[in-house]
């Protein structure tokens, strides 16, 4: 893993890639911070963070959609794939280096707080550094769901389009929910579908149809008992999943002062599953 991550992160500034995604971030967090710290007069730093929360997402892409779509374009995965090291160990080789990158950036932006400090400005740092952790949280996730879109393309500009779509769809999930019908019978039809793709992509996996059919019944099975049992389950069920799975809202947490360790598990066990499906996606082609 060792090897992998020095290489990738090496590859990084051995070409304009990396300059071009610190530059772009900084000037990001430079614009907001002349705007709010500097015009403004306002030393809460946090709403810095806050602003260049939806702008970071045209970043990202920047930096992820080279991970695996340039290996398989070079068709160098090949050596990789056939060489002794473990996939999971290739997975997290690329994905620490592009986090390290992602992580230098953030740290150069916290000398913007330290100039207000010294500037005579107010700045409150438990809140700050609130929302430089979830920030970083918040980046972990973004920069997982960009390197499995990466690993399932060799074109790069494919997957850069891709990562912004998925990141504005992620970021717009709490509005489209409140759009949706609040109806019962309604929720009712979207756990269904949910569970026959949930259906479908075991049977892709495992490409056996009884097991596939007796978890689609049973899933399908225990969501219509729900609905004539406990229908109250439903009430607002979509507004309420979208409000939890919501990376958006939970980062809100922290850059408002509200640092909630279950919002930290999530995080982390977002970004850990992400990454996972990415060595399944890898792994699956290694043996195809």
């Amino acid at each position: 893993m060792r090897a992998v991550y020095l290489k990738e992160l090496r590859s990084y500034f051995t070409t304009p890639l990396g300059y071009v995604f610190m530059a772009f971030m900084l000037v990001l967090f430079g614009i907001y911070f002349m705007l709010y710290g500097l015009i403004y007069q306002n030393s809460d730093y946090s709403y810095v963070l806050d602003a260049v929360t939806l702008l970071i997402l045209f970043a990202l892409p920047l930096l992820t959609m080279r991970m695996f779509s340039e290996e398989m374009k070079n068709k160098t995965d090949q050596l990789l794939f056939t060489s002794p090291i473990k996939i999971w160990k290739i997975v997290m080789g690329k994905y620490l280096a592009a986090l390290t990158l992602f992580t230098l950036a953030l740290v150069i932006t916290m000398l913007q707080p330290i100039v207000l400090s010294a500037l005579g400005g107010s700045v409150p740092i438990q809140k700050v550094a609130g929302g430089y952790i979830g920030f970083f949280l918040y980046g972990c996730c973004f920069t997982a769901i960009g390197m499995l879109i990466s690993s399932m393309t060799e074109n790069q500009l494919v997957a850069a389009i891709a990562s912004i779509g998925v990141f504005m769809l992620i970021f717009l999930l709490d509005g489209i929910a409140t759009m949706l019908p609040t109806s019962r019978a309604f929720a009712l039809g979207v756990v269904i579908l949910a569970a026959l793709i949930v259906a479908f992509l075991i049977y892709r996996a495992i490409r056996d149809i009884y097991v596939t059919g007796i978890v689609a019944v049973v899933c399908i099975g225990a969501a219509v008992l729900l609905f004539f049992f406990v229908p109250s389950v439903y009430d607002n069920l979509l507004v309420n999943v979208a409000d939890w799975c919501s990376l958006v809202t939970r980062y809100s947490d922290f850059y408002t002062g509200v640092f909630d360790f279950s919002n930290v598990v999530f995080y982390a066990s977002f970004t850990v599953f992400v990454v996972f499906l990415t060595m399944q996606v890898i792994e699956k082609r290694r043996w195809s």
